[in-house]
């Protein structure tokens, strides 16, 4: 499906520390791509590429699930502590978001991967982050069937975001 490159055999056939060392290797690179598009000026706040997804459809392809799942995590975790918003609203909407996208693009690689390319498990995925998250602002702040109207914009953004970082994820498991 994807050519074979030198690295992502080695990860693939890696075992301990140095699996240890890939999955390491790329939180760091996922951190890097959250606090980079953080920087980037966006039309509204909520509004991102997701291009740190890129690496967790990359780690789809040469790890098990649930090192995917503590790469999602920890990158997670690791970007809210660098960017100053633990245990913030952000925080809460970011993990929830990035939990539920985790969930459903391991189900479709897993299940679905032979009809399904990185491109579209990745609009999969920022669909169901964009829409987890605002069933939470909605639950908890809003409370309002208003909200629902932002669903259109919330879908092109997703469907746009969900296809660079599906390219981009692609570009990384077929060069890497």
């Amino acid at each position: 499906m994807y050519k074979k490159s030198y690295i992502s055999e080695s990860i693939r056939g890696a075992g301990g520390r140095r699996r240890l060392f890939y999955i390491a290797f790329l939180a760091t690179m996922a951190i890097f791509l959250a606090i980079a598009e953080h920087m980037i000026p966006k039309p509204l706040p909520w509004m991102r590429i997701g291009l740190a997804n890129a690496v967790t459809l990359y780690a789809f392809t040469i790890l098990r699930p649930k090192e995917v799942f503590f790469l999602v995590l920890s990158r997670t975790v690791a970007a809210s502590l660098l960017l100053g918003s633990f245990l913030s609203v952000t925080f809460v909407l970011s993990v929830s978001g990035a939990l539920s996208s985790f969930c459903v693009m391991c189900l479709l690689y897993l299940f679905f991967g032979r009809w399904f390319s990185l491109v579209g498990i990745s609009v999969a995925g920022a669909l169901t982050s964009n829409m987890t998250q605002l069933l939470i602002v909605n639950a908890l702040f809003i409370q309002s069937d208003l909200s629902y109207y932002f669903i259109p914009i919330l879908t092109g953004f997703a469907l746009a975001g969900g296809i660079l970082s599906g390219l981009f994820g692609r570009f990384l498991s077929e060069n890497i």
